[in-house]
Order: C-alpha cells, then sequence, then structure tokens
C-alpha cells in the first residue's frame, strides 16, 4: 500500500538523517573517541536491551556459538566507531564521513570471497572509482597532513565495519537488529570502559546532555528506525537511498557548525557515492 511505502520511506530518511547528525558530536563534545564511544555504547546499550525485555523478547541468542560470536562482531564494532570519531576529530565531519561510505564498495570487493563467487568487472570499476574519489580527497600522503590522516582513519574505519557486516549477514541476519545491536553496544563499552580518562565526569551540564542525545536519539533511534523500514521497503530500496547519508551528514556540518569542504574533497567524494550508486543499482537490477 501506497501509505506502508510513506512510512517505510518516512522511518529511512529519519534514520538516515539522524545518522549523518551523529558526525556533529565529534566536533561539539569535549571528549576524545574512545571516551566518546564508550559511554555512547553504555547508554544505548542499556536502552536497547531494555526497550526488548520490556516488550517481552528473548535476550539471548539461539546457538550457542552466537552467544560467543558477539564478543568478534563487537570487537569489529567498537574499533569501527572510535576510528571514526577520530578520523571526524582529525579532518572534519565532511571527510570523515565520506572516507568511511567507501564501505559499500569494500563490501562488494570482500563479499565474493565470503560467498565464493568470482567478482565481476564492473565491480572493479567501481572500485576503481573509489580509489580515485580517496586520492582526490587527500592533499599529500604527508602523515602530518590532517585531511591524509583524517581519509586513513576513515577508510581503515570503513573497512572494519565492511567486516563486521559481512559477518553479520552470513551468521546474525536471522536475528532482530535491536537484538544484535544492542549486545555489540554494550559489550563495546565493557570493553573500552577501563581505558576511559575519566573526564565525563569533569564535563558541564550540556555537555552531559549532548552525550545522552548522541547515545538515544542518534543511536539507538535510527537503528529502531533503519528496522522498522525493513517491514515497508525492499532491501535493494533502502541500500540505495542510503547513500544519501554523506550528504545529510555534509550538509548538517555546514548548517549546524559552519564546516565547508574543500573543492576536491566535494569531487572525490562524489565518485565515492557514485560508485557506491552504481554498485546498489547493480544488484536491485539483479
Amino acid at each position: 500500500m501506497q501509505s506502508d511505502r510513506l512510512k517505510g520511506l518516512a522511518s529511512l530518511h529519519g534514520g538516515l538523517l539522524l545518522f549523518g547528525g551523529t558526525a556533529l558530536f565529534s566536533q561539539t563534545l569535549n571528549l576524545n573517541a574512545l571516551d566518546m564511544t564508550a559511554w555512547r555504547c553504555l547508554i544505548a546499550g542499556v536502552l536497547l536491551l531494555g526497550w526488548l525485555k520490556l516488550r517481552g523478547k528473548p535476550l539471548g541468542f539461539s546457538l550457542k556459538q552466537h552467544n560467543i560470536g558477539i564478543l568478534g562482531l563487537s570487537v569489529l564494532m567498537g574499533l569501527h566507531w572510535v576510528t571514526y570519531f577520530h578520523s571526524m576529530q582529525i579532518a572534519g565531519v565532511t571527510v570523515g564521513i565520506l572516507a568511511l561510505f567507501t564501505f559499500p564498495v569494500m563490501t562488494v570487493l570482500l563479499e565474493p570471497v565470503f560467498d565464493r563467487v568470482r567478482l565481476k568487472g564492473k565491480d572493479l570499476f567501481a572500485a576503481l572509482l573509489v580509489v580515485s574519489g580517496i586520492t582526490l580527497m587527500t592533499p599529500s600522503l604527508n602523515p602530518d597532513d590532517p585531511i591524509a590522516l583524517g581519509v586513513f582513519w576513515g577508510v581503515i574505519s570503513a573497512f572494519l565495519f565492511t567486516l563486521r557486516n559481512l559477518f553479520m549477514k552470513k551468521y546474525y541476519s536471522q536475528y532482530s537488529p535491536l537484538l544484535t545491536m544492542g549486545w555489540q553496544s554494550l559489550l563495546v563499552a565493557l570493553m573500552l570502559l577501563p581505558f576511559v580518562t575519566g573526564k565525563l565526569f569533569t564535563l558541564p551540564g550540556e555537555q552531559w546532555f549532548q552525550l545522552f542525545l548522541l547515545a538515544t536519539v542518534f543511536t539507538a533511534a535510527p537503528h529502531t528506525l533503519l528496522a522498522n523500514s525493513l517491514r515497508y521497503l525492499k532491501a535493494a530500496s533502502i541500500s540505495l537511498i542510503s547513500c544519501l547519508q554523506p550528504v545529510y551528514g555534509a550538509l548538517l556540518a555546514f548548517l549546524i557548525l559552519g564546516e565547508q569542504a574543500e573543492t576536491m574533497t566535494l569531487i572525490g567524494g562524489s565518485l565515492i557515492i557514485a560508485a557506491a550508486v552504481n554498485e546498489t543499482l547493480s544488484k536491485k537490477k539483479a
């Protein structure tokens, strides 16, 4: 029905907008990437699992190996989040989020390894577009250049995110995304909390409120919205529309933070998004 499709689109765009807004906190919260990830995950994990508990949903996985495997997924997810926020704190929101969005094409390149199928020529073309985009975004290979360093950590974050997603798809696709996300968030927090600086307790109240917003409105809520959109839209449509996430993030960074990206960054980012759109369209036709 048309109304169901509208519900799905509203949930999807709302979730993507909130995910784009997540990046803003890398500039406004006075915490390093590790501290920010740890506290954000603790709040989000408790909320997501608490919500499932209130609804009477199971909090465990049906297979013993899945209870163990979620630890590995949490390690990948935690490292992804830390490197992502670190990338944006070094080079700005636009650079970090565009570098991260190399993950759709990384997925296309690595998925055949997981599924044991042959890589196609058009996928190599998409990879070439991404490499070209990253090259244009990176003004130099000097490790002291913040843009180059930000792109490096953004690409590392994308690789970690790709691995996490492929393992999720292969072994955890039968579970609720709220369950898997809740446990990953909580376990990431438990792994990182021993290494936090304790700076949180010296922050003013306004910064505490920002952290709570990051964990609830910009972490738990968008995952719930995206899960809801799956009820009304095809996965291929969701993947295609998700290519708007970097656009939302860059637009919010410009409107709220006044961050203006370099021309070459925008051109390189456009190539990366074009590659992601192209791959998604190919999958949709298939």
